[in-house]
């Protein structure tokens, strides 16, 4: 097959590339890089994105990896509805102005993150989580799009044992370099880089798939928070979850970043397990989020 990527070059895409290649598939580029993709372009540039997807031709799928992740500091909700979702909008509007959105298979790589805005309970806003918002638009986006196949990948942290920087969320306290050992610990879902290429190319290679796909990704089994502090060097100090339970509490009397700091302690001790993904949860969500954003 020839498949069009976006992200090439990026900690997923550099390891997903290959795997296709090996597999015998022809993989073009777009983005940012001179000399390592096939046509370059800036893509939260409409214009330039169908320039992009016009000069590589026809592709019979697409995977679609570019994103702003990991850190996220100084980034406002805008930054990311532009980086994650505007850039989603716009392959979606190049694919339709040549008339291929009915032929390709869509490969998107989104995140489990979009789950904070998914669980009714929580009743989080675009504001408080604009990462899981600006993913979790550009899964609606996709899903109006009449795609031949459209397979969307929420992909818990993916991690290998150089690229821990989403692992390090769950050992370190917000904010800090204090590595701490929580009694009792939580649990987390994480996906290796290997599982998570593996994902996108049987959603390739499923030449039986038709419809609308959506899946969480993530290792088989959840693993103890204890077990991630092994993963980084020093002692890790113990502390009850109660206790720093009862510290984010006293946070969220303290304002607007009191209360952002609750969110992110209280995010650190929970157990993290994907439910079952759900299309009709997912599209009845946009009603719950700030319309001027979608």
């Amino acid at each position: 097959m020839r498949i069009l990527v976006t992200g090439g070059s990026g900690y997923l895409g550099s390891a997903a590339v290959p795997a296709l290649l090996a597999n015998g598939h022809e993989v073009v580029t777009i983005g940012r890089h001179p000399g390592v993709d096939a046509a370059v372009c800036d893509l939260t540039d409409a214009d330039a994105v169908h320039k992009a997807v016009r000069a590589v031709g026809d592709c019979d799928a697409v995977v679609h990896l570019a994103a702003r992740a990991h850190d996220f500091r100084g980034l406002s909700l805008e930054d990311l509805l532009l980086a994650n979702t505007a850039t989603t909008r716009n392959l979606i509007a190049a694919l339709r102005a040549e008339g291929r959105t009915a032929e390709v298979r869509f490969v998107h790589a989104s995140s489990a993150a979009v789950y904070e805005l998914l669980d009714a309970k929580r009743r989080m806003t675009a504001e408080q989580a604009p990462y899981a918002a600006s993913k979790l638009q550009a899964e609606q986006l996709l899903h109006a799009e009449p795609f031949r196949s459209l397979c969307v990948l929420r992909f818990t942290p993916i991690y290998d044992r150089d690229h821990l920087q989403d692992v390090a969320k769950r050992v370190f306290l917000p904010g800090t370099r204090l590595k701490l050992r929580l009694c009792p610990p939580p649990l987390h879902s994480l996906c290796r880089l290997d599982r998570a290429v593996r994902a996108i190319v049987y959603c390739i290679e499923s030449h039986g798939a038709t419809g609308r796909h959506l899946t969480n990704v993530n290792d088989p089994l959840l693993i103890s928070q204890h077990e991630l502090t092994e993963w980084f060097p020093g002692k890790a100090m113990p502390l009850p979850t109660t206790a720093l339970a009862l510290i984010a509490k006293t946070a969220a009397r303290c304002g607007t970043a009191g209360a952002r700091a609750e969110r992110l302690i209280r995010k650190f001790t929970e157990t993290s397990d994907p439910p079952v993904p759900s299309w009709d949860v997912t599209l009845a969500c946009q009603q719950r989020l700030t319309p001027k954003h979608f």
